[in-house]
């Protein structure tokens, strides 16, 4: 049964990255071409995100299958190059002039509905626990609360943009406690590893999380997250900005 679940647990989360990067992948068209672009320029550079987001993948998957990634003794070496790497990347394209107009053109409501992938995460890493490959404490029946955002993220995108509304302070709260519930489980399971600083002793520990296929986790699922955060943050910001800088139309004057 344990090996049912260990199964389950590797095909859906290599599942879920290929079904998560077709959707970024088909969503980077969409708003290439919301901003105007041709459909020739559109593709062109949506090959681009797509060859880089394929590449770190591969470069992840070797960095785990060669061992580097589960070699502790070197740590923090061993995790570095896969997870500073996707962060600094985020920072710079949330706020980096030539990346504004893209998030402009992102859907509010798609980024907010996407945030569904993490339902299915939290139930792959719960069947890790079943199979005793991972500790309760890394899982909703443990202190991992992360499935809330995954949950509530369609809801809010219903509550904040559906039917034409713009509420975004409502969605500015969703971001801020999902950024908050996402940095709990990232530090759980970093304190979980057997490095200097591990905190928790639970067995078994979180090292199956750098293995492959399970490194997407921390490399490639967990930078999504909060990459749907930070972009939705920062299209609010330019949406505010764009509306007190905006001159009021004569008819608003009279």
């Amino acid at each position: 049964m344990a090996h049912n679940y260990l199964l389950l647990a590797k095909v859906g989360f290599a599942a879920l990255t290929l079904l998560c990067l077709y959707l970024i992948v088909a969503g980077t068209r969409q708003t290439f071409l919301r901003m105007g672009l041709s459909a020739q320029a559109a593709a062109k550079r949506t090959w681009v995100v797509g060859a880089v987001l394929t590449g770190w993948l591969a470069v992840t998957s070797f960095m785990a299958l060669s061992g580097f990634m589960g070699n502790f003794s070197r740590a923090p070496v061993n995790m570095l190059p896969a997870l500073l790497p996707p962060l600094l990347a985020v920072l710079v394209l949330t706020f980096h002039p030539r990346t504004q107009d893209f998030i402009r053109h992102l859907p509010a409501k798609g980024l907010l509905a996407l945030q569904a992938f993490r339902i299915p995460v939290e139930i792959f890493l719960w069947c890790l626990f079943l199979a005793n490959a991972l500790p309760e404490r890394l899982t909703f029946e443990g202190h991992n609360w992360d499935v809330l955002s995954g949950l509530a993220g369609p809801v809010f995108a219903v509550l904040c943009y559906g039917n034409g509304r713009r509420n975004h302070l409502l969605a500015s709260l969703y971001h801020l406690v999902g950024l908050a519930l996402l940095l709990n489980i990232v530090v759980m399971s970093v304190l979980s590893l057997p490095t200097p600083f591990q905190q928790f002793f639970d067995k078994p520990g979180a090292d199956i999380l750098v293995t492959f296929p399970f490194m997407v986790l921390p490399t490639f699922l967990v930078p999504l997250a909060y990459t749907l955060h930070f972009f939705s943050l920062r299209k609010a910001a330019l949406e505010k900005k764009t509306a007190h800088t905006t001159p009021p139309h004569p008819t608003q004057m009279a």
